[in-house]
């Protein structure tokens, strides 16, 4: 609900939208439909999903992730 909020409150317009989330099993479940649906104007980025701490290669996950959404890391 506080994500669902966020979005409801500003104007994403224009803006792109990276998800992520740790889970137990469930992955992103309904979550980037409903982002997409409070942030229709967005543009939504390919999402990270990590099984709850991510485990020992966590980083370089992340790294390729924000590599793969053309996010500069240095």
């Amino acid at each position: 609900m506080p994500i669902a909020t966020l979005l409801e409150s500003y104007d994403f317009a224009g803006k792109r939208i990276l998800p992520f989330c740790s889970h137990g099993g469930g992955r992103f479940g309904q979550s980037i439909t409903a982002i997409a649906k409070l942030a229709p104007n967005a543009k939504i980025g390919e999402g990270l999903s990590v099984h709850y701490s991510g485990g020992s290669s966590l980083s370089k996950d992340v790294a390729k992730w924000l590599e793969k959404n053309g996010v500069k890391t240095k």
